[in-house]
């Protein structure tokens, strides 16, 4: 969306009654200083009423602002329910795609923040990151905030399956150390910062299905391009930036949910859930213990332990890995992985470093479904000592690492695969059409995950990528769902 847009919400008066412990932002009226008790009693009617307290915010950003019906708009709903009295009322600048550095740029938006009435600044950046916006927020963003004795408060964006690919967390954690030195260089100059997290709010959902983005429980904070937020996305984002710009004013407990309205297909679990993540990155709830780990089902139980692979190296990295001495690199340039499974967590050790990876295990009734996330692989079968997947890769147990090959691959579903023309394997084997190998990395009409399906060198043997199954054919491997899950079986 290209189009800019400038928003104003109307401040809304409270009558609710309200809790004295909390502090104003700032007193209505002009002039007025702030007190700290809100209680207000009228001898005249016997009643008590809450006092209308002013937020004016300024919202800098772009899309991942204005979508889904607007952050500022969510704010508003869920600040003015959480604290009994107070009139947000919101700014909008900002177009679609646009960075912090392009805004500060921007004669309308350099003016709302030079010019413009407001106690607290909320900025966010391009979602990918693509311009620095450091000097921006030092030498305009800051000083001016400072200048009006604001608050700043940065709205931390997530890693997406469309910019990031599969491991969302490593993108995560890049945009946390980006909000962070931003924050840090705002607070340089003097002014008052503080980070909405909602980026590591996101992944707080993710660990809830260990990891799992391709789960509906997760894909539902986004929209359908899977990178903007949906409105429930945006509800995740206003409950931080509600708990963390305004946690000064909030018990240990946090909100109390039972104020807030639902947004459109959210349950009443997920809102106490979206709360509890905010209070928590918001540094106002403790954090709870973890739930305890859930009882293995069968084969999850047998994968314990460690196990290894081999890879090898193309002659060029080989050689370019002895002129560096890599030690893990054996004379024929293949190197071991070590792959250790502690209950539902798996570390990969691999080239000298070391990945944390996760089991995601659902069972239904007797029926076990193993996913390895971030690869986003199923188990197929445990075979012995052998161990497949449903993308043909294999492990072995180190007692019989003698029977294990180089980038060992068992084709899967070689009888039934079709490539996107309807063709079968046999294009694929030397002599035919697509026997070259260049025809390879073609996606199939077989699935291995919601987001992937298998490639022809994970099927063919004709790709010389993979090899038949070493004894009876592995059973086949068809994708399909469990009437009201969010699982793919294998």
């Amino acid at each position: 969306a290209q189009a800019r847009f400038q928003v104003f919400g109307p401040a809304r008066r409270s009558s609710a009654s309200g809790d004295c412990g909390m502090a104003p932002v700032r007193r209505a009226g002009a002039g007025m200083p702030a007190r700290p008790c809100c209680l207000v009693v009228s001898l005249l009617a016997g009643t008590a009423s809450v006092s209308a307290e002013q937020q004016r915010v300024l919202f800098v950003g772009n899309s991942f602002s204005f979508v889904s019906g607007s952050v500022w708009s969510q704010y508003k709903t869920i600040a003015e329910a959480c604290i009994p009295g107070l009139q947000v009322t919101t700014t909008f600048k900002g177009d679609g795609g646009q960075t912090l550095h392009g805004s500060a740029n921007d004669p309308g938006t350099r003016a709302a923040v030079r010019d413009g009435q407001y106690d607290l600044l909320v900025l966010q950046d391009q979602s990918e990151l693509a311009e620095d916006g450091t000097g921006d927020v030092k030498n305009f963003y800051a000083p001016e905030a400072k200048k009006k004795g604001a608050r700043m408060g940065f709205y931390e964006t997530w890693a997406t399956p469309d910019a990031d690919g599969k491991n969302l967390t490593k993108g995560t954690m890049m945009r946390k150390a980006y909000y962070e030195g931003l924050k840090s260089v705002a607070e340089s100059v003097g002014a008052k910062a503080m980070i909405a997290r909602a980026g590591e709010a996101f992944l707080e959902v993710q660990k809830d299905f260990s990891y799992d983005w391709e789960v509906p429980g997760f894909l539902n904070l986004l929209a359908g391009d899977y990178d903007h937020p949906s409105t429930l996305g945006l509800n995740l984002v206003a409950w931080v930036m509600t708990l963390r710009y305004n946690n000064h004013r909030f018990g240990a407990s946090g909100c109390d949910v039972r104020r807030v309205p639902n947004v459109q297909g959210q349950s009443d679990d997920m809102k106490a859930r979206f709360a509890r993540i905010a209070c928590e990155l918001a540094y106002v709830c403790p954090r709870a213990a973890p739930a305890p780990a859930p009882k293995l089902c069968d084969i999850a139980a047998k994968m314990q332990g460690r196990w290894v692979s081999k890879g090898k190296a193309s002659r060029y990295e080989c050689e370019s890995l002895r002129k560096q001495g890599a030690p893990w690199l054996a004379a024929d340039c293949t190197y071991t992985e070590t792959w250790d499974v502690e209950g539902t967590e798996v570390l990969q050790t691999s080239q000298g470093k070391t990945l944390q990876h996760h089991l995601r295990v659902s069972q239904y009734g007797q029926m076990c479904i193993i996913k390895f996330v971030p690869l986003f692989t199923y188990v197929a079968e445990l075979r012995g000592d052998k161990l497949q997947f449903n993308d043909c890769r294999v492990w072995t147990r180190p007692a019989a690492i003698g029977t294990a090959v180089p980038d060992e691959c068992w084709c899967t579903k070689s009888a039934e695969w079709k490539d996107g023309e309807g063709e079968s394997c046999a294009a694929y084997e030397q002599g035919q059409r697509k026997g070259d190998g260049s025809y390879c990395e073609v996606e199939g009409t077989e699935s291995i995950t919601r987001f992937s399906s298998l490639k022809a060198r994970q099927a063919c043997s004709g790709c010389g990528k993979c090899t038949p199954p070493p004894s009876a054919a592995v059973r086949s491997l068809t994708m399909s769902a469990v009437p009201g899950s969010d699982v793919e079986l294998v």
